[in-house]
């Protein structure tokens, strides 16, 4: 570890502990806590053996070496998963990799952002500290949504068509309810696990899982494909929820070089899914990210302004159009006639967003005529 690296984490880490103080985190002991939580859960799970549960606890308590240390205010869970994620996306490459410093701030956006430390000039991917929860509960509401059938040879088939997922949705409505409990919840609080907590049939629960992994993976990805093209960047300031009125430098890029970022990141995000899920699938996550942070967009909009308008991209981001369309371009420029079904299925996962949303923001504009507000993370650099 170099000592800019070090300067660099030293600087994510108190940007945590501001963050934790503002939030009334700054004496919660991370680690042991969560660890009891996740093992109390496991307890009640059927087959799970107490030596099941030794090795869960052993690996929560001691992460693999090559791992960089956990700061004192960074969850530990949020610290596994996203080496985690580094660590199979990494998997691809060849040739050395130096991993920037990795950690999690509430930054009001579902990109990840690329700080610039002070002093230092080293590079921090910091994720927005809620994305995961929310795409988690996302991907399920989006799931819910999906029609699907048991063949008779056992294998799951889940239906494509448009019509279909209308007709699901009119006779469930239960996607409908999920999608917008936990939409409102992270617009409204900023935290989506103030959602309702629920369960879902094997099958669903699958399928969310496949859809959070690859969008997961591609918001990482986005990142990690800035560093790999070496890009050279600009900076602007920006704020940060609960770190005071100080304002950190952002690293910003040029759209092309977002172009770039995205085509990268999906590729990286297909090499690691793809073998065990296929590309179908993983694609589907990367058009699932596209289309919460449209959600996300006009629902902020719809609550500060009353209107639905779509978001005209910023000075570091295409809009989400043109980023959704540079990635299906190089589907087909890359896979030729084999991308037919991986476009098809982005286009089911659009759609059912539609669907879900069209139910959402009539509630969304209710709420602004009252007067809402959307939470301060996501109007702290309107």
């Amino acid at each position: 570890m170099t000592t800019k690296t070090e300067k660099a984490r030293a600087y994510l880490w108190e940007l945590q502990a501001q963050l934790a103080g503002a939030t009334g985190m700054r004496e919660a002991v991370w680690g042991t806590g969560e660890v009891a939580g996740i093992v109390e859960v496991a307890r009640r799970m059927p087959g799970v053996s107490e030596e099941q549960l030794e090795h869960l606890v052993r690996s929560a308590m001691t992460p693999p070496e090559h791992w960089p240390p956990r700061g004192p205010y960074e969850p530990l869970w949020g610290h596994r998963l996203v080496h985690f994620l580094a660590d199979r996306l990494e998997l691809a490459f060849e040739g050395p990799f130096t991993r920037p410093v990795l950690g999690m701030l509430a930054t009001g956006e579902i990109n990840a952002v690329t700080l610039l430390a002070p002093d230092s000039q080293t590079h921090i991917v910091v994720f927005e500290d809620e994305l995961f929860n929310f795409a988690n509960l996302f991907g399920k509401a989006v799931a819910l949504a999906m029609p699907y059938e048991v063949r008779g040879d056992g294998w799951i088939a889940f239906s494509p068509g448009i019509d279909d997922v209308r007709r699901h949705v009119r006779e469930s409505t239960d996607a409908i309810h999920r999608f917008r409990d936990v939409v409102l919840a992270y617009v409204l609080t900023g935290r989506p696990s103030a959602a309702s907590p629920y369960q879902t049939e094997p099958v669903v629960r699958a399928m969310s899982s496949i859809l959070l992994d690859g969008m997961e993976l591609f918001v990482l990805g986005h990142e990690y494909g800035h560093a790999m093209a070496g890009h050279v960047a600009d900076r602007t300031s920006r704020r940060m929820l609960g770190v005071g009125d100080v304002d950190v430098t952002e690293v910003t890029w040029k759209w092309e070089q977002e172009a770039l970022a995205d085509i990268i990141g999906w590729k990286l995000c297909v090499g690691a899914m793809g073998k065990k899920f296929g590309l179908e699938l993983a694609h589907a996550g990367v058009e699932l990210f596209f289309s919460a942070c449209e959600v996300l967009d006009q629902a902020v909009s719809l609550l500060t302004t009353g209107e639905r308008a779509p978001h005209a991209g910023s000075s570091s981001h295409p809009p989400i159009g043109i980023r959704r369309e540079v990635v299906r371009e190089e589907a087909r420029d890359e896979l030729g006639e084999r991308a037919a079904p991986i476009l098809d299925m982005g286009t089911t996962i659009h759609e059912v967003v539609e669907v879900l949303w069209a139910q959402t923001a009539p509630v969304l504009l209710d709420l602004h005529r009252q007067g809402v507000a959307p939470d301060a993370r996501w109007t702290a650099n309107l």
